[in-house]
């Protein structure tokens, strides 16, 4: 992404921050140091933005699903099913960590994808955060 597009796309954010500080309904991330050094060109800001941002790419996904769809389709695996523990080794093969899978989770939840299977997490078989996959009010 060439300079301009990045402070463009930070001053935009600085904005929305800016917004969303003003308003009392709104909770605001940010600092006042940071929306000012984002609305005024501070290219490191803009960086640190994107960094904390993270992303989970389109193959991470379908890496969930690929490990998902077995046991929806099955009613058998569907019954052994204990929790997240049953499938996170799968998953870190194919390159998806516990804090990508929670995310992917939660989407597909949201999704109305493989809820079966997602619901069955919230048991002993699964680590505490890899329970339940609600979107917040925060997350909509």
């Amino acid at each position: 992404m060439d300079k301009e597009t990045k402070l463009f796309f930070g001053k935009i954010l600085g904005e929305i921050y800016r917004t969303q500080r003003a308003s009392d309904d709104i909770a605001c991330p940010a600092s006042s140091g940071q929306i000012y050094a984002l609305l005024n060109g501070f290219e490191s800001a803009v960086d640190q933005e994107f960094e904390m941002m993270g992303s989970i790419s389109k193959e991470q996904v379908k890496a969930v699903m690929d490990v998902l769809d077995p046991i929806w389709m099955d009613q058998e695996k569907l019954a052994n099913f204990k929790g997240f523990y049953d499938i996170e080794r799968e998953l870190q093969s194919r390159g998806v960590d516990r804090s990508d899978a929670i995310g992917i989770l939660t989407y597909l939840k949201a999704n109305h994808q493989f809820t079966e299977v997602i619901d069955k997490m919230d048991t002993s078989g699964s680590p505490t955060e890899c329970r339940r996959f609600e979107l917040s009010d925060w997350d909509t």
